[in-house]
């Protein structure tokens, strides 16, 4: 639940934070940033990204040429898997996706990326998205999103047709789907990174 994960909010810190004893707490302080990690709500993940986070999603919309791209965190009950950041359009965060629905669950489930174009003549493809925004998904690729070493979401790029009569954009290729997957793990260290500031208490 949102205020269960306490930050520190000055300096000092539980942890001395000279490299011989970081060395000697490496442990514990793994153990505790994968707690951490696993209890963060999707409401708390915007914090952590930062404007460097929105940057490294907004390149990787531009390399994969999509109309969007969406990180989806799954909640603390792991039933949904919840829109926390988005672009363009921020009236899509908060939408929730049952956590084995779709391909962005399948992606969760199986920590597999995943490149599909012609997504809307896939079954498996959830409609819930298309259906609330009146839009339809030509393609989409998935990458897991980790935090801290820790599964939480998926990292997703769509791109749309305008109507089914209009002309099939370019979709999807392997090579985009590894180029996103691999801005995707720069996220995971950037925010990871952020979040290792935080619990010990080193931000200024």
């Amino acid at each position: 639940m949102v205020g269960e994960v306490q930050f520190p909010t000055n300096r000092r810190s539980t942890v001395n934070t000279d490299s011989s004893d970081l060395t000697t707490h490496a442990p514990a302080i793994e153990a505790e940033m994968a707690r951490i990690a696993a209890s963060i709500e999707p409401e708390e993940f915007t914090s952590l990204v930062g404007e460097a986070g929105f940057a490294v999603l907004r390149a990787a919309m531009t390399i994969a040429k999509a109309d969007s791209i969406t990180i989806w965190l799954a909640d603390s009950a792991n039933e949904h898997l919840v829109v926390t950041q988005t672009e363009p359009d921020r009236n899509f965060i908060g939408f929730k996706l049952p956590i084995g629905e779709g391909l962005v669950g399948l992606c969760y489930a199986s920590e597999q990326r995943l490149c599909e174009n012609q997504v809307y003549q896939n079954q498996d493809h959830s409609k819930r998205v298309d259906e609330e925004f009146s839009q339809i998904s030509y393609a989409m690729l998935a990458t897991p999103f980790y935090l801290a070493g820790t599964l939480r979401g998926v990292l997703s790029c769509v791109q749309l047709k305008e109507s089914i009569d209009a002309p099939d954009p370019s979709g999807f290729t392997a090579r985009t789907m590894n180029r996103v997957g691999r801005l995707s793990i720069a996220l995971e260290r950037l925010v990871t990174h952020r979040l290792l500031v935080r619990t010990l208490g080193l931000e200024l």
